[in-house]
């Protein structure tokens, strides 16, 4: 009998930076507060660094009851069938190649996944959606600051008769944002269960994978929110039950 875990471990990938063009050479960096709320939502964070032996990957998996696939730069548009505009900044394709197939192992697996913003936009392309390369402020009607340029809050709507409602409520609630890109075709299977109020999808789900996450805002960067505990709270107690029914 294998000896259990209280704690789920949540494996959390990072954010690769580099000076150079081709990434010739680079830093992998993840934002503390990813780590902070899954600590205070009661699992034990470990960062996964960018690998590709099969047998790595799979030792990965075999090792987390959860994954946290946080933000960064654009998702490269070949992966949707266009290519890259000039305001497009394609983050480094490895990161990209390793978290893709992280991705798919754990759909299999049913392991709970949590998708922030680059990542909700990486999950809707897998699963064969696609992305605006750059959102256009509206000629009318609300404009909203989804690129974080002056306050880096704006108002989504959680849509009711969704999961997400039923974790936070519905109604409007204050997220922090930094994205210029968003939902353009939402992949087949998923429902919006958030909206900005220029009809931008903030949220999606699958409704028969209740162990995926998918938002497009950035929960750490509100702390003391309480949405932001909710979401993550929710997020580990899936993740719980997964370390669970594998170690019966």
């Amino acid at each position: 009998m294998s000896r259990r875990r209280s704690v789920p471990l949540i494996g959390i990938t990072c954010e690769a930076v580099s000076t150079q063009q081709d990434f010739a050479d680079y830093d992998l960096l993840c934002d503390h507060r990813y780590s902070l709320m899954v600590t205070q939502a009661g699992g034990h964070p470990v960062l996964l660094p960018i690998a590709h032996r099969k047998s790595l990957l799979h030792r990965y998996l075999e090792g987390i009851d959860g994954l946290v696939i946080v933000g960064g730069d654009d998702l490269d548009p070949h992966w949707y069938g266009e290519h890259p505009k000039r305001i497009t900044k394609v983050a480094f394709p490895q990161r990209s190649e390793f978290e893709a197939w992280l991705y798919r192992a754990g759909r299999r697996r049913k392991l709970p996944m949590f998708g922030i913003c680059y990542g909700m936009h990486l999950i809707n392309v897998l699963e064969g959606g696609t992305l605006y390369q750059h959102l256009r402020a509206p000629r009318s009607g609300p404009r909203i600051d989804h690129q974080g340029r002056y306050s880096g809050v704006h108002d989504v709507s959680i849509l009711s008769k969704t999961r997400l409602a039923r974790i936070l409520g519905i109604g409007q609630k204050r997220v922090a944002t930094e994205h210029h890109q968003g939902i353009r075709l939402l992949a087949k299977g998923f429902i919006p269960s958030a909206i900005a109020a220029d009809g931008i999808i903030e949220a999606m789900e699958d409704p028969t994978a209740p162990e995926l996450f998918a938002v497009q805002w950035h929960p750490e960067r509100l702390p003391k929110s309480q949405a932001t505990h909710r979401l993550f709270k929710a997020f580990i107690r899936a993740c719980s039950r997964y370390q669970q029914n594998r170690e019966t």
